[in-house]
């Protein structure tokens, strides 16, 4: 018989569910998930080999109102009435542990609904592998593609707790016993599952419940957390995220994109686990750790007087709304400047008028600034990833590094979230990879054997600034030098400064790594930090102390709507030059200006010769002034080499709204967009990183 407790328990749920089949109304579909789940609790605790009975007539249950959320049983009054019936003479096998009697009657209950009457007691895990043996067999029917909405919805909230899922996973490897984290690990599962098995996704759905009932085992103390539970946890989540991201391909291309995915090999994992094999990787543990901390200025706390922070309501919205609504906001606002600066406008001195304008800027102002703050996002998330990072280097390195992060409530557009994610995995991987010492090296060098990579981020100005500094060895500026020099990438009259050398990391190809590993040395990696980042209108630079570590600074725009930069005039053009790339602007003296062989015109500011670049040639506009003491130079900044650029006239500072260019001047190098001015004009935005490049072939020839 149940043991006493259990047998309690049973009763309470299975009276619950009477009275909820009772009070359930035809087409209440919500109601059917709560009876779901009240019989998958029911089945957690019946024991399959003193209660054979209970454990076939509750799976049937399960089964039938399944058919009922697929639309293959009627959801009407009878259905629910032969469920109520069913679940009385499951009541009554508890009570009497089960006869004949009670199989025949809920035989006819079935036929009675149009079911299989051919009732037999089974093990609901004899069933559950027959479902696994199907879910890795492909046998997908398409019928998830019937309700396109809820099937979004399905992926973009199963990516989300996938993400939650690995966090939680992370933390509970430093705390194996804290029962929060693994109640908060179970729910993703168990939403995952059932929503899957509401859509008819097999396969996910016979993974997910798998590795729910795994941590079912943990929450009941009936297995204890180690690394094997951990290791299979993540992995199985790596795995459903790749097979619900071919669902999106599938739901984006058709069902030509469909994969099939072979979960047995995970099966049999998780049950080598839950029975404590050899691949339970229990007393295993020799990991490292890995400790997340905050900032005491963003970290979520009680406020004074004991109460909670309150938790704001929130909605969801579709991206390509908040764009679209972002990018109305924007031509409002140059709309209204533009209206502002009309001649007739300007002519009139009605104080109203001018009242009213004033009104209406500061409104329209604080909705764009409303309009972009909805766009921004915690960086949290994006920083967490690199948990699960740092600790698969650490392992394949043998390396024992603290990840630490702060500053994880810092927002950025979320436009920006997915870009920078590689150049963060870049920057990460190197500083592990190269720059953290094996705990034999550390030792010999005074250190702890145990490494730290601070991952931090926070606003500076109107730019976003994320900081991966280590306490490794730093970066061999001489083997830099020695490797460039090699490949021909500077010369030995070159006069580079030790951040110049040091920054040479980010040409294509570079690398001086000894050998090639599964983590680095290939020469790929640093190039794609220097390229993603100058795709963010950003900037990114290296600076390293021998012997104490180095550190990465990627500075980043607030967001990539709308940018920061000083206008200028170059003939009848304007141009817009991103702030974030300018050192300096100044009128320079005649004997400033020096001419090189071979290297062309130049300008002496502070002892060093600076190239000039004459704006005007670059695009091809007549410039007012030739005579560069008449101008205006903007001193530019790229991968710490500078540029003196020539223009006429400086015409102020200015926040602008970037547009497309389109297809004519895509082509452009040194432009990366364009907007409107409050004059109405067309300004065009200098794209820092191709002009040095137009500057660099021009000098050439």
């Amino acid at each position: 018989m149940i043991m006493t407790d259990k047998k309690t328990d049973i009763v309470k749920i299975l009276d619950e569910l009477a009275l909820k089949i009772v009070m359930v109304e035809p087409g209440d579909l919500s109601v059917v998930g709560e009876l779901l789940e009240l019989v998958e609790k029911i089945n957690s605790l019946i024991d399959s080999g003193e209660q054979p009975l209970l454990v076939g007539m509750m799976a049937t249950i399960h089964d039938l109102l399944e058919k009922i959320i697929m639309g293959e049983l009627e959801d009407d009054g009878k259905s629910y009435e032969g469920l109520g019936q069913g679940v009385s003479l499951c009541q009554q096998a508890v009570r009497s542990g089960g006869d004949e009697e009670i199989a025949d009657k809920f035989s006819r209950i079935l036929e009675s609904l149009g079911c299989d009457p051919g009732f037999t007691v089974s093990s609901p895990d004899s069933g559950e592998e027959q479902k696994e043996k199907e879910g890795g067999s492909g046998g997908e029917d398409f019928s998830f593609l019937q309700d396109l909405d809820l099937l979004g919805s399905f992926i973009g909230e199963a990516f989300e707790h996938l993400e939650t899922i690995e966090v939680n996973v992370l933390e509970l490897e430093q705390h194996p016993g804290d029962l929060d984290l693994i109640n908060n690990i179970f729910r993703p599962f168990h939403t995952i599952k059932g929503v899957s098995g509401f859509l008819n996704l097999k396969t996910v759905n016979v993974l997910a419940h798998s590795t729910e009932n795994l941590l079912d085992d943990v929450r009941n103390g009936e297995l204890a957390m180690n690394r094997g539970v951990i290791d299979v946890v993540l992995a199985v989540g790596d795995y459903l995220r790749t097979m619900i991201q071919n669902v999106s391909e599938v739901m984006a291309k058709g069902v030509e994109a469909h994969q099939e995915f072979d979960i047995s090999d995970f099966l049999a994992r998780i049950k080598g686990v839950r029975e404590g094999g050899p691949s339970s990787g229990a007393d295993e543990d020799q990991g490292r750790v890995v400790e997340v901390e905050e900032a005491a200025a963003v970290k979520v706390a009680s406020v004074s007087g004991g109460q909670q922070l309150a938790i704001e309501p929130t909605i969801k919205v579709r991206v390509d709304k908040l764009d679209n609504l972002v990018n109305a906001v924007g031509e409002l606002v140059i709309m209204q400047a533009m209206v502002r600066q009309n001649p007739m406008v300007l002519s009139l001195s009605d104080p109203k008028l001018n009242k009213d304008f004033s009104q209406l800027t500061r409104i329209t102002t604080d909705l764009q600034k409303t309009a972009m703050t909805m766009r921004m996002v915690p960086i949290r998330q994006t920083f967490q990833k690199m948990t699960r990072l740092v600790r698969d280097l650490s392992r394949k390195t043998g390396k024992k590094v603290n990840l630490v992060m702060k500053g994880e409530e810092t927002e950025i557009d979320r436009n920006m979230v997915d870009s920078i994610y590689d150049p963060l995995l870049h920057m990460i991987r190197n500083s592990i990879d190269h720059g953290v010492q094996l705990p034999a090296e550390r030792e010999k060098a005074g250190k702890s054997e145990t490494g730290t990579v601070l991952l931090s981020a926070y606003q500076k100005g109107g730019n976003i600034v994320i900081e991966i500094k280590d306490d490794g060895q730093g970066v061999n500026t001489t083997r830099i030098r020695d490797k460039a020099l090699e490949r021909g990438l500077i010369t030995v009259e070159d006069s580079l400064g030790e951040q110049e050398i040091n920054n040479l990391i980010f040409l294509p190809g570079f690398s001086t790594a000894e050998e090639v590993t599964d983590v680095s040395g290939r020469g790929v990696g640093m190039d794609v930090v220097k390229k993603g980042v100058d795709k963010l209108q950003g900037k990114v630079d290296l600076y390293s102390v021998p012997g104490e570590g180095c550190q990465f600074l990627m500075r980043l725009p607030l967001t990539l709507a709308i940018i920061d930069g000083i206008v200028v005039r170059v003939g009848s053009e304007r141009y817009i030059i991103p702030t974030i790339a300018i050192r300096e602007s100044m009128r320079p003296q005649p004997d400033q200006y020096k001419t090189v062989q071979d290297r062309g015109e130049t300008l002496l500011v502070r002892d060093r010769l600076i190239p000039l670049v004459r704006l005007g040639r670059v695009f091809g506009v007549s410039a007012r002034f030739e005579e560069v003491h008449e101008g205006i130079v903007v001193i530019i900044e790229n991968e710490g080499a500078l540029r003196a650029l020539l223009v006429d006239e400086l015409l102020g500072k200015q926040e602008v709204v970037i547009k497309s260019i389109g297809e004519y001047l895509k082509g452009v190098q040194g432009l990366a967009g364009g907007t409107i001015l409050a004059d109405g004009r067309v300004g065009l935005i200098i794209d820092v990183a191709g002009l040095f490049m137009v500057s660099e072939q021009g000098s050439l020839e």
